[in-house]
């Protein structure tokens, strides 16, 4: 067995793989032993000498032969065959008597198996490693690695342990026999002559089994393992443009004898840093940034490179709120807030705000949180624009429905009056906010008409002089406001309102002395009870057991004459009227009426 290797890859982190070759020595003997014993007759009639009986053994026989234990290739066969055994035989001189020659003869056929063996590798103490090798014939590079955290300066020591084989054998042994009788020599009688009568081979066996080859094995000293002298190399780094505040995907890979295991240190160049193979690195502001990688293998060999970055400035992501379409009423304060968020983290602080709310007023330079009134209803579309110290901007535009104030009208007024009277009718009207609504019209309605419209003061308060022209009963009164183009409108809870009928005063207004069968003149007046003539009414003046009946004029006054046909005397004297349905009540007075004689 030959070793063979690189003294100069005894190394760290080399591919030492040292050759193993195997050479078989001369070819040795094979050898099959076997015992035979039998017996038998010859006919040696043609002799003269009949039929001869004939017993041997037990004999032993060795067949050899020459015959290689190949480690591979084919199946091969080995002829062997021991020399001619005298089985029977009483010597030359036994003249007239028979004899019996054999010989072993086996074909072994030999089926190659390789030679075991198990490979250690070792230095200082330490097993570095082991190979169950199987060796043909010839040479087997068997791999070996010096692990690159294997310590220099230490001998290595390659040791191959016991072989051992077991090639296959299928024998197969048969017995050549001859056989015949001494007869004298013719010349000398003594010593007789060997004449065969017959031969023949015989099968005696079929065997299949192996044979158990084993050797020692043996170790070599490959010397000192020497340090790693191949520093490792860096590929080239994936150092892609990016964006700030996104993550960048950096990448290399380094080769080399001792390239495994080691680490990766890089620097982003803006005090960041990795320690993979495939980092990611956020950078905080735009800007061209240098860095640098460094890849350490695990021998402590280094290789360095630089790269480039460029870093483009993002916008900032920004989020009003509130964030939906907002309602606000008109005049009142709305606080919005933008919230904005830079990429890079190195601009935040320098964000800017200018706010834009759609109605002419503006803030330039504003904070991220304002608050704003519109004065007037509508849909608004306001913006902010909020911009880092690079010039990146972001535009949002938001919704802000502006409505008009809701309102509360309510009637104030009387509940209660006389048919013709003037009766003042208020009510009082403001927004949602308890603020009062100055210089809105106002509708009044009874039973459900409108009777007149009056505009609210400072104070909301509208007041109406209504003339009552519902007779007596039951009836409503309500309240109306149109709204407007900043107030909606409003109507009030229709409010019970009773008529009642007007009183009235009748005075009789004629002479109270008159002369019997001459006419008398007579009048009554008719007043309501505000002392307004009621004109158009009938009224009855009675004196004694006459009367007469007049119509008022527009004075209220009822005028006629009587002609008195009664006796002188006293007699009474009424004036009335029946009043109006559902207006006026009526009214009575009475009086003394002198008759006097002729």
């Amino acid at each position: 067995m030959a070793v063979s290797w690189n003294p100069d890859d005894v190394r760290q982190g080399r591919h030492l793989d040292p050759s193993d070759d195997y050479n078989r020595s001369a070819s040795g003997t094979m050898s099959v032993t076997y015992s035979v014993s039998g017996t038998g007759s010859l006919d040696a009639s043609s002799e003269g000498l009949g039929t001869l009986s004939i017993g041997f053994g037990p004999v032993s026989l060795t067949a050899s032969g020459t015959c290689d234990l190949k480690t591979s290739g084919a199946a091969y066969t080995c002829h062997l065959e021991s020399s001619s055994v005298d089985l029977f035989d009483l010597g030359s001189a036994a003249l007239g008597t028979p004899y019996v020659h054999g010989k072993m003869v086996a074909d072994v056929t030999v089926t190659p198996d390789q030679l075991a063996t198990l490979r250690t590798a070792s230095a200082g103490g330490q097993t570095l490693g082991t190979n169950a090798l199987n060796l043909p014939e010839g040479a087997v590079v068997d791999p070996l690695l010096v692990g690159c955290k294997t310590g220099t300066g230490d001998s290595l020591s390659y040791a191959l342990g016991d072989f051992s084989a077991s090639p296959g054998l299928h024998v197969v042994s048969s017995v050549e026999l001859s056989a015949g009788v001494i007869i004298p020599n013719p010349i000398t009688a003594i010593p007789g002559i060997y004449v065969e009568l017959a031969s023949d081979t015989f099968p005696v066996a079929t065997t299949n089994t192996s044979v158990t080859m084993a050797g020692p094995g043996g170790s070599v000293d490959m010397g000192a393992i020497k340090p790693n002298n191949i520093a490792p190399t860096l590929g080239a780094v994936s150092a892609p443009d990016g964006v700030e505040g996104s993550p960048i995907q950096f990448s290399t890979s380094a080769t080399g004898p001792c390239a495994a295991g080691g680490t990766y240190t890089w620097d982003f160049g803006d005090g960041g840093n990795g320690h993979t193979a495939t980092p990611q690195h956020t950078y905080a502001d735009n800007g061209v940034y240098t860095g640098q990688v460094v890849f350490t293998d695990s021998t402590g060999l280094t290789d360095t490179e630089d790269f480039t970055v460029h870093v483009s400035n993002a916008a900032p992501n920004v989020t009003v709120v509130p964030g939906a379409p907002v309602t606000v009423a008109w005049g009142k304060p709305l606080t919005l807030k933008a919230q904005a968020v830079d990429p890079g983290a190195a601009d935040q602080s320098t964000l800017t705000y200018d706010w834009d709310f759609a109605d002419g007023d503006s803030i330039d330079n504003g904070g991220p949180s304002e608050s704003h009134s519109w004065t007037t209803p509508g849909d608004r579309a306001p913006t902010v624009n909020v911009c880092d110290k690079d010039g990146a901007c972001t535009l949002k535009t938001f919704t802000v429905h502006v409505r008009t104030h809701a309102t509360t009208l309510a009637y104030t007024g009387p509940q209660a009056a006389a048919y013709s009277s003037t009766s003042t009718l208020t009510a009082s009207l403001q927004d949602e906010f308890g603020t009062p609504i100055n210089n809105a019209p106002v509708a009044f309605s009874v039973d459900g008409t409108v009777v007149g419209t009056a505009l609210t003061n400072g104070s909301g308060h509208a007041s109406l002089d209504y003339v009552v022209t519902r007779t007596a009963g039951s009836h409503t009164v309500s309240a109306a406001y149109a709204g407007s183009s900043l107030y909606d409108a409003d109507t009030s809870a229709t409010t019970p309102f009773t008529v009642s009928a007007m009183a009235s005063t009748i005075t009789y207004t004629g002479g109270l002395t008159g002369a019997p069968n001459k006419a008398t003149a007579v009048s009554a007046k008719v007043l309501d009870a505000l002392g307004r003539p009621l004109a158009g009414y009938p009224v009855t003046i009675v004196i004694g057991s006459q009367s007469m009946t007049a119509t008022t004029n527009s004075s209220g006054v009822a005028s006629g004459q009587i002609v008195l046909n009664q006796k002188p005397g006293y007699y009474p004297l009424t004036a009335s009227w029946a009043g109006d349905a559902g207006k006026y009540l009526g009214a009575s007075t009475s009086a003394q009426f002198s008759l006097n004689k002729k």
